[in-house]
């Protein structure tokens, strides 16, 4: 029996599944060969560690314990794995950040007179009085959106009014169906804006 051969037996002795002649060639070979019989003690030692160690158990507050050594988390790291387990709530904060500051702007800059509305052959435009008027006996159907003007319902809106940097007046024969909202800053801008979206995408 060469080493080769002696280290497959070895293994076969360790695991119990060596042949009883095989046995007995293996015993000869290493009471002639020293390196093989090093190796058969070193396996036999490595086996007996593990099979020991099998019987050890860790103290019952050990993992408490180890979780107390780790290092603590900086507030931007908890805030980074938030992030990361709420990718859609990034990206919807990001969305507002941007419309919000887009807004701001446009609030700031934009100073011309508009109106939004379905019926506008029903409205009156008073120029000179920076006035829109929905006139007595006149039913407007749809919203009414004025910036930088006042509106004076005389009639009926069936929808909502909405006075941007401007005011609503509601004669004794008006009346507005649905909601009556002037908006005179900014922030209200903005949030009137996020709405308006905020309808739109969600049905």
């Amino acid at each position: 029996m060469n080493c080769e051969q002696a280290a497959r037996q070895i293994h076969d002795y360790l695991d119990e599944v060596i042949s009883q002649h095989d046995e007995q060639e293996l015993k000869k070979h290493l009471l002639q060969c020293m390196d093989c019989k090093r190796r058969f003690h070193s396996l036999q030692q490595t086996i007996a560690i593990v099979q020991s160690a099998s019987h050890i158990y860790a103290p019952h507050d050990f993992t408490d314990r180890v979780l107390a050594a780790l290092p603590k988390e900086t507030a931007m790291q908890l805030w980074k794995k938030r992030l990361q387990r709420h990718p859609f709530l990034v990206a919807a904060s990001l969305f507002v950040l941007m419309m919000a500051g887009s807004t701001t702007a446009y609030w700031y800059e934009d100073n011309q007179f508009q109106l939004s509305a379905e019926q506008m052959q029903k409205l009156e435009i008073d120029n000179a009085g920076n006035n829109i008027i929905v006139p007595a006996n006149s039913v407007v159907s749809g919203d009414i959106v004025v910036r930088n003007a006042d509106i004076t319902v005389e009639g009926q809106v069936q929808g909502n009014v909405v006075a941007i940097d401007g005011r609503i007046y509601l004669a004794s024969t008006g009346q507005i169906t649905g909601e009556r909202e002037e908006i005179h800053q900014a922030v209200e801008w903005v949030w009137y804006n996020l709405k308006k979206v905020a309808y739109q995408i969600i049905p």
